[in-house]
């Protein structure tokens, strides 16, 4: 593993640790802990941590919205369409820019 993983970060101004667990998805976020779970399966490769970490900050910015408890959204439905369309699309627009 080449990343520093930070200890915590800061969305939507509330702080969320960062911390490795034993757990059987790549990550979790509970809110209520203002926490961010990664699988230990997730040092294995930068990518899988990177894309683990931007997918669980994605359901914490949901939570603080109040999107995640609103009975009409299915919020990983949500999360998968930014991670897999809108973040792919972004990072080769910030690849072209240069930036």
């Amino acid at each position: 593993m080449a990343l520093k993983l930070p200890r915590s970060i800061l969305i939507g101004g509330i702080k969320f640790r960062i911390v490795i667990a034993k757990i059987d998805d790549y990550g979790q976020m509970s809110f209520d802990d203002k926490e961010i779970r990664i699988s230990r399966e997730c040092l294995k490769s930068d990518k899988m941590l990177l894309d683990t970490i931007r997918h669980e900050m994605l359901h914490a910015s949901l939570a603080i919205a109040g999107h995640s408890w609103s009975k009409r959204i299915e919020e990983e439905s949500i999360v998968r369409s930014i991670e897999h369309i809108f973040f792919p699309a972004i990072d080769l627009l910030m690849k072209k820019l240069k930036l």
